[in-house]
């Protein structure tokens, strides 16, 4: 692997032929995958967690959120730290916090304290996922970068399948902490050969100074602008139905519909796998029709599984088919729009691909993280109140993808 990438951020043009090396790909995707290990790892020990610590089924989705919001926040220092100090020292120093934050997540005594140390696992994980994503595009121009995303989706996309069935099956073994444990020895692999194996691709005379103010300033540019963040919407209203599901179905399958947490893990690992086959057709589609085509390829598939959900939840409210189905064909559309629309909004600034990525990540679980805690509050765990909670997200990523991508970019 080279240690530096070249001086000048690639733009929109370059090789559309460049590629990373595949250890590379392998070990980005490993470290993007922190993020659903965490999410999709917990949920099928929620309602454990809610009888062990003593709150309330309706509440125990706040172990979901407090680990998203924070992890939505920390992506903005992340991204400042790392243009400063560059990617390798801030990725192993985020992993190092991750690993403590799961540990003490896994000790916790109340659910208080869970939820305190999932904020901290938050901050660890974000230097992660945020600066593979900013690696990738470090050292690719825009089309290449898009169908690298890909290629680490098909990788990274098995954790979703893998991380509830483990999740459930820990669950079962050894009660609610387990997943936790395991979390904490998934981050101790990865930081080891993120540590032996990650290259540096910010050069050093591609380094900002630690400028706060200057930072904020940045960041208000890049949120004027609208080409970048007609892709961050649709990124994060897509993503958002993905969060949702994985914070509120545990409740409707395992607390009203009565299914054992280990059924519900292989139900969830179900819905999980048209993301991989998603990111396979994006990684096709982007050569022959581009970027902004692909992703509004998948973006009606948001709209369908959920549409479909409604139909089924109404007339089989207490059939796992009617919901996992639906949510099978949401996945498909995210796995196809995520890759692309991440390229599409670090391809608009590459002067400031560091922030950029910041700017995406954060939006993305603040919107998803906000829209979990109010539907939390709003709903009573039914199969048909879920439904609409994925189409309000369906709808709007869709209108996102195919309203403003594109439109702004060109006035841009």
């Amino acid at each position: 692997m080279r240690d530096e990438c070249s001086s000048t951020p690639p733009g929109d043009g370059g090789d559309s032929e460049a590629k990373l090396p595949l250890g590379q790909i392998i070990l980005l995707a490993a470290l993007t995958a922190l993020l659903p290990a965490s999410i999709d790892g917990l949920s099928p020990a929620l309602p454990a967690v809610a009888g062990a610590l003593g709150t309330e089924p309706a509440h125990v989705s706040a172990a979901i959120s407090a680990f998203v919001i924070s992890f939505a926040l920390a992506q903005l220092a992340g991204g400042m730290l790392a243009d400063a100090l560059g990617r390798r020292p801030v990725v192993l120093a985020g992993v190092a916090i991750y690993v403590a934050g799961a540990l003490l997540s896994a000790f916790a005594s109340s659910f208080l304290l869970l939820l305190l140390a999932r904020v901290l696992q938050g901050v660890g994980a974000a230097a992660a996922v945020l600066l593979a994503r900013t690696i990738v595009r470090d050292q690719l121009p825009r089309e290449a970068a898009a169908r690298a995303l890909a290629l680490i989706g098909i990788f990274f996309s098995m954790t979703p399948i893998i991380a509830p069935l483990a999740g459930g099956v820990l669950v079962a073994l050894g009660g609610w902490r387990a997943p936790l444990f395991a979390m904490a020895l998934l981050g101790i692999i990865v930081g080891l050969a993120s540590l032996f194996r990650l290259p540096e691709t910010l050069a050093p005379d591609r380094r900002l100074p630690l400028d706060v103010a200057g930072l904020l300033r940045s960041l208000s540019r890049l949120a004027r602008s609208h080409a970048l963040m007609a892709y961050v919407l649709a990124n994060a209203f897509a993503y958002s139905g993905v969060l949702l599901f994985s914070a509120a179905a545990p409740q409707v399958m395992i607390g009203t519909l009565g299914l054992p947490a280990v059924t519900y893990a292989l139900l969830f690992a179900l819905s999980t796998t048209g993301f991989l086959a998603g990111n396979a057709l994006s990684f096709r589609l982007v050569r022959p029709l581009g970027v902004d085509a692909t992703l509004r390829t998948g973006a009606p598939f948001l709209l369908a599984g959920p549409v479909i959900m409604i139909l089924a939840a109404h007339l089989w409210p207490n059939a796992w088919l009617a919901i996992i189905l639906p949510q099978v064909l949401y996945t498909f559309g995210w796995g196809i729009l995520q890759p692309q629309t991440q390229a599409g909004a670090l391809s608009t600034h590459p002067e400031s691909i560091g922030q950029s990525s910041a700017l995406l990540g954060f939006l993305q679980l603040a919107i998803a993280g906000g829209i979990v805690a109010v539907f939390s509050r709003l709903t009573g765990g039914t199969s048909l109140a879920l439904a609409l909670g994925m189409a309000f997200c369906g709808v709007t990523a869709l209108l996102c993808a195919w309203g403003l991508i594109g439109r702004q970019r060109a006035a841009n």
